[in-house]
């Protein structure tokens, strides 16, 4: 009779074993963040590695470069660009690409309402890069033809020089608040805010150098500004709703 309890909770166990394949009740699952994902942490220390290298490898054409921004150059100093520079540069953008298509796709991620069809976040990643690449060769490309047709082909090649240095300065400048943003947990609100202060500064610089390059000898401002939005604002516009049309493509909608 000692042994009958005994008895009776093994053949209890047996027939929960029969109905369940576990006990107890499930647990809420563990948030899924950019932060514990492997591939997304690899490309963020690529990245952190490129450019802390860069900039060792590279501080006087940056020093060159910073210097005579701002001032008017007789030797053509903004032209004398190595191949090897203009790659570096190039290289940087790319890494910029990447780098805002990890911070977009975690702002919509905990944003936008939904699940992501596309479950593997680095595919969801790189198809929100090559929409960032698309958008920078689209906008250079435009910059081309329109600059070589009403400028000529000496000021159309400094002011895409110009763009590429302040488009690689901004992933520089982007790359440790994405990392806050990511292993820190920066807030959204904090990060959009961070993100749009360096879009601002990206944005006066541009405009000061469309005006310094093409319109400071005749003094036209007023199509300085007019320039300025149709070939940069206007751009800039169509990406952001490319962007959200994309996201709702990418996302479920319950």
């Amino acid at each position: 009779m000692g042994f009958e309890p005994l008895i009776n909770d093994s053949l209890l166990c047996a027939t929960q074993q029969a109905h369940s394949s576990a006990f107890g009740i499930a647990g809420n699952p563990i948030p899924n963040q950019l932060g514990n994902d492997d591939a997304t942490t690899i490309i963020l220390l690529l990245c952190f590695v490129f450019v802390v290298s860069t900039l060792a490898f590279s501080r006087a054409f940056v020093s060159r470069q910073l210097s005579s921004f701002f001032y008017e150059t007789h030797s053509d100093e903004l032209n004398n660009v190595t191949s090897n520079e203009l790659r570096i540069q190039l290289l940087l953008v790319l890494a910029g690409c990447l780098l805002w298509s990890i911070s977009t796709y975690f702002i919509a991620a905990e944003n936008v309402p939904g699940a992501f069809i596309i479950d593997t976040e680095i595919i969801n990643i790189l198809l929100v890069a090559v929409l960032f690449v698309g958008y920078f060769t689209t906008k250079w490309l435009v910059h081309y033809f329109v600059d070589l047709v009403f400028f000529g082909g000496k000021k159309t090649l400094q002011f895409f020089k110009i763009q590429l240095f302040i488009a690689a300065c901004t992933s520089t400048l982007t790359l440790p608040l994405i990392m806050l943003q990511v292993f820190f947990d920066l807030s959204i609100e904090k990060a959009v805010i961070c993100f749009g202060f360096v879009l601002i500064l990206n944005k006066i610089l541009t405009f000061y150098k469309c005006w310094f390059i093409f319109f400071r000898q005749k003094g036209f401002f007023l199509q300085t500004f007019l320039y300025f939005c149709a070939l940069e604002i206007t751009p800039l516009l169509a990406y952001c709703g490319i962007w959200l049309m994309m996201v709702n493509n990418l996302k479920i909608n319950f």
